[in-house]
C-alpha cells in the first residue's frame, strides 16, 4: 500500500505567535526520531542501538518495543529537510518505509508531507491480505497519528528556550 498526505503547519488564520519556524519543525522531527515514545501511541520502549553521522545525514538504528511485538528500523535524518524511516521485515511486517518531508512553497508557509509505503509480511496468503476497508482504517490511523505528531511538535516548540533554536548540532 502506498499512501501520502499533507499536514499544514502554518495557516494564515493562525495567530503569528502559533506559527512554527522551519528550525522548530525540524527539531520536532529530530525529537520524534530520538524519542518516538513521546509521539507514537502504543510504543512502550525505544532504544537507539547505534547512531552514525555522514555529512548532513544522521542515521539511527533503533529497536522499538510495542509490547506484543518488536520492530527494528533505521531512521535517516537529512538535515532540516526530511526523515526516512525503513522498517526491517520480520514476522509481523514487511519491509516498509515512511518519509516525512518539510515543504515550504513560499516563505513561512510550512507543510509536512507524510509518505508511507507498506509491504505486507512475506508468506502472507491472499486471504490474510488487508481488505480495502482495513486499508482505509490504516490510512485514517496514520493521518491521526501524524496530526498528533504535529501537536507534539507544537508543544515542544512552545517549551523550547530561544537559545536551543540557534544550536546547529542537531
Amino acid at each position: 500500500m502506498k499512501f501520502e498526505h499533507l499536514v499544514q503547519i502554518n495557516h494564515p488564520e493562525l495567530p503569528a505567535s502559533e506559527w512554527l519556524t522551519r528550525q522548530q519543525l525540524w527539531f520536532g522531527l529530530v525529537a520524534r526520531a530520538w524519542k518516538p515514545t513521546k509521539f507514537i501511541l502504543g510504543l512502550d520502549e525505544a532504544v537507539v542501538a547505534q547512531a552514525e553521522q555522514t555529512a548532513n545525514i544522521t542515521t539511527l538504528h533503533r529497536k522499538l518495543n510495542y509490547g506484543a511485538f518488536q520492530i527494528e528500523d533505521t531512521v535517516q535524518l537529512h538535515a532540516e529537510s526530511h526523515t526516512e524511516t525503513t522498517i526491517h521485515p520480520n514476522r509481523f511486517c514487511g519491509p516498509s518505509t515512511l518519509a516525512i518531508r518539510i515543504e515550504e512553497p513560499e516563505e513561512g508557509n510550512l507543510w509536512l508531507r507524510f509518505e508511507y509505503h507498506v509491504v505486507e509480511p512475506e508468506g502472507q496468503s491472499a486471504a490474510d491480505s488487508p481488505t480495502a476497508d482495513q486499508e482505509e482504517i490504516r490510512k485514517q490511523a496514520y493521518r491521526a497519528s501524524d496530526i498528533d505528531t504535529v501537536k507534539m511538535i507544537r508543544e515542544l516548540a512552545g517549551a523550547m528556550v530561544p537559545e536551543t533554536l540557534t544550536r546547529k548540532d542537531h
